[in-house]
């Protein structure tokens, strides 16, 4: 129910699960610093973040099947803010 009205909880929890599904950055903490599946470097604390150059946003995965797209039970996956752009 709370995915439904976005509460902050839920929010929090997609942000968590698509900075799991991001890639590591090998020698640089986990925690901090991924890429996202275009190889662009996100930092956690810049989410939502347009103006900073690791700000990132969650995105549908775009390998997702049609119908969980339509549904909108895809996993979120990170996405630099720039490449949410270009994908407008």
């Amino acid at each position: 129910m709370n995915r439904l009205f976005s509460g902050p909880f839920s929010t929090h929890s997609q942000r968590v699960s698509a900075w799991e599904r991001a890639e590591r950055i090998p020698g640089c903490d986990k925690a901090v610093w991924r890429c996202d599946a275009e190889g662009r470097v996100i930092r956690w604390d810049d989410y939502g973040d347009r103006f900073s150059q690791y700000g990132w946003l969650l995105n549908a995965d775009p390998k997702a099947h049609w119908l969980a797209k339509a549904l909108g039970v895809t996993p979120p996956m990170p996405l630099h803010w720039r490449g949410e752009r270009d994908a407008a």
